[in-house]
């Protein structure tokens, strides 16, 4: 293998080891010259160097000795004689010391150092000899042995002799080692300065075989690059290797090529388009296409099949190269022989492997031939394959064939579908010539017809007339029948108010008084009138969806909630029958946004009719969710629908049939309002039942209704709808203007308010109403609309009009059926609450009063609240009971809203905003119910200056208040409001 053919990282990587195994050469001969050097100065240092120096303090050693030796007859007392011998004593210990030292680092003769022991020992002999004699008092004899000539000095000279040869044999060692490590240096420079030499050399070797293994290829690919981009298409790199270069330049060879031939390809497709676009006529398009096709594509044969008029079949309309048997028709619904997978597949087909019985056979003079390969193109019109077209070739189509084919197929099929409609678009045109010239025969037989149709267009006119007339008529009988609705709901809803509202006050004032089986009569009398009630609203309800009125208000709620609220509502009707009421509904479906209270209304009448209608067993309610679809099933084991009453179960005023009528009662309009709600609401009602055996409701409805945006609210419980204990509060002090005509309405409402300490003031008409309040402000208004002479529109117009009374709470009572232009005159002029009469309850109406009032409290030690953002604020609790602060300018509803809590709470009340916001500074509630149409200061203006008050922002505030037209319950909540009840309570 050669060297350009190695990887780049793998040339890189030999290189580089080359240099490092050099480098580590280097190293190792440092290394081994480095220790030898080291070795000589460490036997220099050991061996000669050692025993130089220690022959030098032997030679001290002798000389103390001696000196000392002398000295001992120059003493003058025992104490310098003793002296004397101690030092030579330790002389001769250390000349003891040193001769190890000799012994063991001498690299001489060992004979010479032996010898100096010998000749040491025998001087120290005679040393001690002198000394002795020096001690026994021979002084003269001791004194001659040490001076010249002397036994002891003439040893003594010995053993300087011996020294000295010692010494001279080390020195000239040392000289030798010292030559040895010079010689030992020199080499290392040597060695290194060679080595260092080899590895410049072949790392610059190295380098330039790097750089011209690199350079060159790329430099080869850069020319090739500039040539292709120069337009040289057939330009292509000539180097060639298995390394990164190489396979890069294949790469741009092989990409090159894809250009080269996509440019070809190109090039074919748009002499084939411009050969397409130069024919609008069938036949001679068809014909050019082909030979276009069978250039391009090296093809032998080709055809084109168009379906024919009954679309049965493909019939063959032009070909060149086919022979007679491909000219038959083909079959469009069999799909069969080489055409048919195109048809079915809607695909290219590209045909390999052709069976003998083909009828694209290429005739020749030598006979026919079988096409090796076949290409089949259908033609769509939408999803329909209108035309196919075949081309045959006795040798494989290469990849540029078939990628112009692909290439083509789009435009082929937008020509071909061009053509074909400028073919029937020539037909058409001749076709409408052909009734053109019709026309203009009838045209002149109309000429004569002028005239008559003159007079018939006068008539006509005449008949407009008519039609706009009775138009008018039309919108004039709307409106009648609207204030005929309104003057009805008035006029029903004003008798049963009194009678709802009197057997109210007798039932909770004869309690205990009268026999129990006649104090049961008011029960009736109440229950019967609330049921007339229901039957008024069902109407009003069905006029209104019919007339286009009925509003949508979306929110996301939950269904099962929903459905506990309705099984809770319910269950006292089904636990009297004996009826098990199941809420089977799963509690982890998603939110509907839809309309509440509509879908209520659908469920309530659903559920009420099965409990009605079911003497044994239960009723059962379900949901699922299905493809977006809320699927809401309320199952009975009751009496069953008959078959031929199904298609009119949902007809207004129609029942099953006249005996069940009798029976169960009603007037038919429950499933009918219901099953219109459903259809206002994008779905619908589905019914299944058996005679005998139950029936199943369905509601269908969308998972989110896009009727318009969806408001995310949190669920509250409204204080109509409240089950638990009622506040106790006190009304005294606080006066309510109750400006109403009928009679039985002062009674009850006066019953219900007084019970809880409010001062009542009664005004029977506008007028009256308008005096009392010259003469006092009242801190609330119960106001009915409907009255002789001054009504309460016009009260309440006139008290928003002076600033003394602007800001009087007010909270509309009213049986007259509210239009929309009336509630918006309402909202105008910022009434608390509107209530219907009939729809009175002491709860409901007890709760709106005490939102217009405050009550009077203790401040608790310690108010913590929630985060104003967080949707609700929590206080501590008190002693005793919990207090709350009604705002409510309308003495009927403060009296109600005192009645439905002075059980369990302690009430406050206020009859305009800024007494409110006094009462609530003063005692610290722990609510406030608080109407929003109030005099002085309106609610919203009262909640911004208590949201400002540190002592009062984190206590709740609930907005109690009659507008409950659509968007009213975002409007306010946006306002900052924590919760929101829509009067009537």
């Amino acid at each position: 293998m050669k060297l350009n053919d190695f990887k780049i990282g793998t040339q890189f990587r030999l290189g580089l080891g080359l240099i490092l195994v050099l480098v580590v050469i280097l190293g190792a001969i440092a290394w081994v010259q480095s220790d030898d050097l080291w070795q000589q100065t460490k036997g220099l240092y050991e061996h000669p160097h050692a025993v130089r120096r220690a022959l030098g303090k032997l030679e001290v050693d002798v000389e103390v000795m001696s000196r000392q030796a002398r000295d001992l007859f120059l003493v003058r007392n025992e104490q310098e004689t003793m002296a004397c011998l101690q030092i030579i004593e330790i002389r001769k210990n250390d000349a003891e010391r040193q001769m190890d030292v000799l012994y063991d680092r001498y690299l001489g003769p060992r004979e010479d150092v032996v010898a100096l022991h010998e000749d040491l020992s025998k001087w120290n002999v005679l040393r001690e000899e002198t000394v002795r004699l020096f001690m026994v008092g021979k002084t003269a004899q001791a004194e001659a042995r040490i001076q010249p000539g002397g036994a002891q000095n003439t040893q003594a000279e010995a053993v300087r002799s011996r020294l000295q040869k010692i010494d001279l044999f080390a020195y000239n060692k040392s000289e030798e080692f010292y030559r040895a490590a010079e010689e030992e240096s020199l080499t290392l420079k040597h060695q290194m300065a060679v080595v260092t030499t080899i590895i410049l050399l072949l790392t610059a070797l190295v380098g330039w075989l790097l750089l011209k293994g690199i350079k060159g290829p790329i430099t080869k690919l850069a020319a090739a690059a500039e040539q292709f981009r120069q337009g040289q298409m057939d330009t292509r790199c000539g180097y060639v290797s298995e390394n990164e270069l190489g396979t890069l330049s294949a790469s741009f060879n092989a990409m090159a090529e894809a250009i080269e031939m996509q440019m070809r390809i190109n090039t074919n497709v748009a002499q084939l388009s411009d050969a397409m676009l130069r024919e609008e006529e069938v036949q001679a398009f068809c014909r050019e296409l082909l030979k276009g096709l069978l250039s391009h594509t090296g093809s032998q044969v080709g055809a084109v099949y168009f379906l024919n008029d009954a679309k049965t079949a493909f019939e063959h309309f032009e070909s060149i190269g086919l022979g007679t048997g491909g000219r038959t028709a083909f079959a469009a619904t069999e799909r069969e022989g080489e055409l048919g997978a195109a048809v079915a597949t809607q695909r290219i087909q590209h045909l390999r492997d052709i069976p003998a019985d083909t009828r694209f056979a290429f005739p020749t003079v030598s006979g026919n031939f079988m096409p090796r390969e076949i290409l089949t193109i259908p033609v769509l019109t939408g999803q329909t394959v209108t035309a196919v077209i075949s081309l045959a070739s006795v040798r494989a189509y290469d990849t540029a064939s078939i990628q112009v084919v692909e290439e083509i197929w789009s435009v082929l099929t937008a020509r071909v579908n061009g053509v074909l409609s400028y073919r029937n678009i020539q037909a058409l045109v001749e076709k409408l010539e052909y009734q053109n010239r019709e026309l203009n025969a009838q045209k002149e037989e109309l000429a004569a017809q002028a005239g008559e149709m003159a007079a018939q267009s006068q008539e006509l006119n005449h008949q407009n007339t008519e039609l706009e007339m009775q138009k008018q008529e039309l919108n004039e009988s709307n409106r009648l029948k609207s204030a005929f609705l309104s003057n009805m709901s008035h006029e029903l809803r004003t008798p049963l108010n009194s009678v709802i509202a009197l057997s109210g006050v007798l039932n909770r004032r004869l309690a205990n008084v009268i026999p129990a089986d006649e104090y049961s009569y008011l029960e009736v009398i109440e229950r019967n009138g609330k049921h007339l009630l229901s039957l008024i609203n069902d109407i009003l309800d069905l006029s209104r969806i019919e007339a286009g009125r009925a509003e949508i208000s979306v929110s996301r709620f939950s269904v099962r909630e929903l459905a506990g609220e309705l099984v809770e509502m319910i269950e006292p009707q089904a636990v009297e029958k004996r009826v098990a009421l199941l809420n089977q509904v799963p509690g982890d479906l998603p939110l509907i946004a839809s309309d509440q209270g509509k879908c209520r209304h659908i469920l309530q009448n659903l559920v009420g009719n099965a409990v009605k209608f079911t003497e044994v067993g239960h009723v059962t309610i379900t949901a699922e969710v299905i493809s977006g679809t809320f699927r809401m099933r309320v199952a009975d084991t009751g009496i069953g629908i008959a078959a031929t009453h199904l298609p009119h179960i949902f007809d207004e005023f129609r029942q099953a049939d006249d005996s069940t009528s009798r029976k169960y009662g009603g007037t038919g309009l429950g499933l009918a309002i219901a099953k219109k709600y459903a259809v206002l609401l994008g779905g619908g009602i589905t019914v299944e039942s058996r005679l005998g055996e139950g029936s199943t409701f369905t509601l269908q409805l969308p998972l989110t209704l896009a009727s318009g945006p969806v408001v995310e609210e949190a669920r509250e419980a409204m204080g109509s709808q409240a089950t638990g204990a009622v506040s106790s509060l006190s009304g005294q002090g606080q006066s309510i203007l109750l400006v109403e005509d009928n009679e039985p309405a002062i009674i009850q409402l006066t019953d219900i308010l007084q019970a809880e300490g409010y001062h009542i003031m009664v005004a029977h008409n506008g007028q009256e109403a308008l005096r009392l309040i010259e003469q006092q402000v009242p801190h609330a208004m119960i106001l009915d609309l409907m009255m002789p002479e001054v009504d309460g529109f016009q009260v309440l117009k006139a008290i928003r009009s002076v600033e003394r009374t602007a800001q009087i709470p007010v909270l509309i009572l009213t049986a007259k059926h509210v239009t929309k232009q009336d509630l918006n005159f309402l909202k105008g002029n910022h009434i608390h609450q509107l209530i219907q009469k009939g729809d009175i309850n002491k709860a409901g109406l007890l709760a709106a009063v005490a939102r217009m009032i405050a009550p009077p409290s203790e401040k608790p030690a310690s108010p913590p609240a929630l985060s104003p953002a967080g949707g609700g604020r929590r206080r501590f609790a008190r002693p005793g009971k919990p207090v709350v602060l009604v705002v409510e300018d309308h003495p009927d509803n403060l009296r109600t809203m005192r009645a439905l809590l002075q059980e369990a709470y302690t009430i406050l009340e206020a009859t305009d905003g800024q007494v409110g916001v006094e009462q609530a500074r003063s005692h610290q509630p722990d609510l406030i119910l608080m109407d929003i149409a109030l005099p002085v200061m309106d609610g919203y203006q009262a909640l911004a200056v208590i949201r400002e008050d540190e002592s009062l922002r984190d206590i709740p505030v609930c907005a109690v208040t009659a507008s409950a037209m659509k968007g009213n319950r975002e409007d306010i909540l946006a306002r900052g409001f924590d919760a929101y009840i829509s009067k009537p309570i």
